[in-house]
């Protein structure tokens, strides 16, 4: 394990989702890996079996699939937050997704199996796992939410306010693709909060 220094925002984040005594929030340190993704490198490509969750420590992801030789993002994930094909990690099959750093990045990966053990260890490790997966499903549902009620303004003053720090970081093409817009709107957008703020 390198990188100690990625592992505080990690332990940072387990502990606002469960309150993790010192002792078993630091059994996971001997089953954590440290990767380093290049801008285009792929964590999961469509697919594979997803096998590993991922913290990103610095840098963003791409969760996109392809419609009909058309790459549209369905998800970027935020600074400090838990990546995987998810219907894949869980149910063991190929996933329908990739997902791919779009700047460079640092992710902290943990195995599937290694996470069994770490839920066999102790009870809040498996409390920790569902809640994981419930933030990531209320993700996905509040994204779906914006997406079927909201306009493509509205979106974007969503994602703003949300995560301000990845409209500085993430190139335009993929906030576009994830927001359902096209580049010349987005640069629109832009211009207008731009010269609002």
């Amino acid at each position: 394990m390198q990188r100690r220094e990625f592992i505080e925002p990690l332990f940072n984040k387990i502990q606002s989702l469960v309150n993790m005594p010192e002792e078993v929030l630091h059994y996971c340190m001997q089953f954590l890996e440290y990767q380093e993704l290049k801008k285009g490198d792929f964590f999961i490509t469509p697919g594979e079996t997803a096998k590993y969750l991922a913290f990103t420590a610095s840098g963003y992801l791409r969760v996109y699939y392809d419609l009909r030789g058309d790459e549209i993002t369905r998800d970027i994930t935020p600074l400090h937050s838990f990546a995987t094909a998810l219907p894949s990690f869980i149910h063991r099959k190929p996933s329908v997704e990739g997902i791919q750093a779009i700047t460079d990045a640092s992710i902290l990966i943990i195995s599937e199996e290694n996470l069994q053990k770490l839920f066999a260890f102790d009870a809040k490790w498996e409390r920790l796992g569902r809640r994981i997966v419930e933030d990531m499903f209320v993700e996905a549902q509040e994204r779906l939410y914006y997406f079927i009620s909201e306009n493509a303004e509205t979106r974007y003053i969503y994602l703003m306010k949300r995560y301000p720090d990845m409209l500085l970081h993430v190139p335009l093409q993929y906030i576009a693709s994830y927001l359902g817009v096209t580049s010349q709107s987005l640069s629109r957008l832009r211009k207008k909060y731009t010269l609002k703020s």
